[in-house]
């Protein structure tokens, strides 16, 4: 998740027809001319991206996007809900910290916890692509996407330790089918290209910053990932944050191959790929599902398949940071504009969408909501006003996670309600 801060058209060609036929053939001497002048050229093309290692995908400009109604229902209640698994994370009060900087922060823990906080989350495989932990699996070896100064297995067990010896429960988040660096070292990982298999697919051109994908269609994707939570679960890691599990937001030329997860749906494959993770972990390790807030109630759920909440896990992390919320927000007859001016009415606006969206969902299939609140850019009133939202909505001991990507905050003005 980063707060702060992706199609070239074909023209089509006709051919001339003619009744002379001396003008037939001067005009097939010229298309020869002309084939042969192609061939020359596509040669050339082919050379100079096979030296690359990939084709460029078209740009996202050209194509149409794929948006919902933007009206939503104004929430009617606001009784807590009991959805399944809430026992297990009810009252975790979280704050995300970079990995590297767990150790050196006493003072930061002394006052977190002063003001009622009791978790830390921090990443274990990044939105880069980056593990900062070593892990043992084949796959992870292969990736080379190990940081220099990775935390060893002991090391990171010995982390964990101090953190739960402070009060804290340690949750580690991984970036699943988001990764710009494994692609490049597990080929049968990746997402190819269209009509030129064994190229890599990039989600933009690579004048534009282009990235590969790890490709949610593969076999060896999946366990890449899937290796890694077993492992994190296995040094006693409770809970597990995944992040990035989804599609790219744009697929032009994608092409994922032919395992046999091709038969299913974009939907069905994200829900076996997180129902296999919740096996291989399991019942002694909760999975939070981290996804972005807006297609849980309102547009952009394509790269999901359908709404993200119903992918099955038994916690969901929606960002409900106000500055990724839209230039604004409506609900039946409420609009808000600019949410990042008005950031606990835009919380409490968004969360209220939630919870009508998990109302729909039976009771015993329901997830539990753990929202991530933005630290950053705002003072300590409006912090503490978001949290008053969370809590006024989803309940007393609705849980959630205070998300500054630096790592700073002011524990000593920020209050729980």
């Amino acid at each position: 998740m980063r707060s702060r801060n992706k199609r070239r058209k074909i023209r089509r060609r006709s051919n001339v027809f003619s009744r002379n036929t001396r003008r037939k053939d001067i005009l097939k001497v010229i298309g020869l001319a002309v084939l042969a002048a192609a061939i020359v050229f596509s040669g050339f093309f082919a050379a100079k991206f096979i030296n690359e290692g990939s084709l460029p995908v078209s740009d996202p400009s050209s194509e149409s996007s794929m948006t919902n109604s933007d009206t939503t229902r104004q929430p009617t209640k606001t009784t807590e809900t009991k959805p399944k698994g809430s026992d297990n994370t009810k009252s975790l009060r979280a704050f995300y910290l970079p990995v590297l900087n767990l150790e050196t922060n006493d003072s930061l823990f002394d006052d977190a916890a002063d003001a009622g906080f009791n978790a830390v989350v921090f990443d274990l495989k990044s939105e880069d692509g980056i593990l900062y932990y070593q892990s043992t699996t084949e796959l992870s070896e292969k990736s080379k996407a190990i940081a220099d100064n990775a935390l060893t297995l002991n090391q990171l067990s010995s982390l964990k330790k101090q953190l739960q010896d402070k009060g804290f429960t340690p949750i580690p988040r991984l970036y699943a089918f988001r990764d710009p660096i494994s692609p490049s070292n597990i080929p049968s990982a990746k997402i190819l290209l269209k009509d030129y298999p064994g190229y890599t697919w990039l989600d933009n051109s690579r004048e534009k910053g282009g990235k590969p994908w790890l490709n949610p269609y593969a076999p060896d994707a999946h366990s890449y990932i899937i290796g890694l939570a077993e492992e994190l679960s296995g040094i006693g890691f409770s809970k597990i944050i995944l992040d990035g599990v989804q599609f790219p937001n744009q697929t032009s030329r994608a092409y994922y191959g032919e395992s046999d997860l091709i038969s299913l749906s974009k939907q069905e494959v994200l829900k076996k790929f997180i129902n296999d993770i919740k096996t291989a972990v399991g019942s002694n390790c909760e999975i939070i599902h981290s996804m972005p807030g807006l297609p849980v109630f309102k547009d952009g759920t394509e790269p999901f398949g359908g709404n993200p909440v119903t992918l099955g896990a038994d916690v969901i992390a929606p960002q409900l940071l106000p500055s990724m919320l839209g230039k604004s927000l409506k609900a039946g007859e409420t609009t808000l504009g600019d949410p990042s001016s008005n950031p606990s009415d835009a919380v409490e606006l968004a969360a209220g969408q939630v919870k009508l969206r998990l109302e729909l969902i039976d009771e015993t299939q329901r997830p539990s909501v753990m929202p991530w609140l933005q630290a950053f850019d705002y003072t300590a009133e409006q912090i503490n006003g978001q949290i008053s939202a969370t809590t006024k909505i989803l309940g007393n001991n609705a849980p959630y996670i205070l998300y500054n990507p630096d790592g700073v905050y002011d524990f000593k003005e920020i209050k729980q309600r």
